[in-house]
């Protein structure tokens, strides 16, 4: 199975902190609105599936995985098993939650460029602040996914 993770550029940012530390073809997204829709539509959707990385500052230790996306009023949603994927980080030790509510964010504006170009499975994860994000808690995610 072919498999694109996708984290946002900068040390100082836990998604990409995590994503470097992942197995596998890696995008590393600007952060700016017509940046990241400039590296999306660079990139060859040949894959599996998608999974995305972005940063919420309110988690604390715990992970979000987000449904859907949306921009002026159109909504996008994943294809991904998002309760298979949460049971398995859960089993790892992660407290996981299911978002299916948009909030108007880069992470957003990132996800919905993803779920629009790709056809395949595309699934958002948002995980805490990088002093939450320690070598255990990489493991963690890798064993999950």
């Amino acid at each position: 199975m072919s498999v694109l993770y996708v984290a946002f550029k900068g040390n100082g940012n836990s998604s990409n902190k995590i994503v470097r530390n992942l197995n596998g073809d890696k995008l590393f997204l600007t952060n700016s609105y017509g940046g990241l829709k400039n590296d999306i539509d660079n990139i060859n959707c040949t894959y599996d599936v998608v999974y995305m990385f972005g940063l919420d500052k309110n988690l604390k230790g715990n992970i979000r995985i987000d449904c859907v996306a949306q921009r002026d009023k159109v909504y996008l949603y994943s294809t991904v098993n998002v309760d298979s994927i949460a049971m398995k980080l859960n089993q790892n030790g992660i407290i996981t939650n299911i978002g299916n509510t948009p909030i108007q964010s880069l992470c957003n504006e990132a996800y919905w460029y993803m779920l629009r170009k790709c056809n395949c499975h595309v699934i958002f994860i948002h995980v805490p602040s990088k002093k939450y994000v320690t070598e255990n808690f990489i493991e963690k995610v890798r064993a999950a996914l």
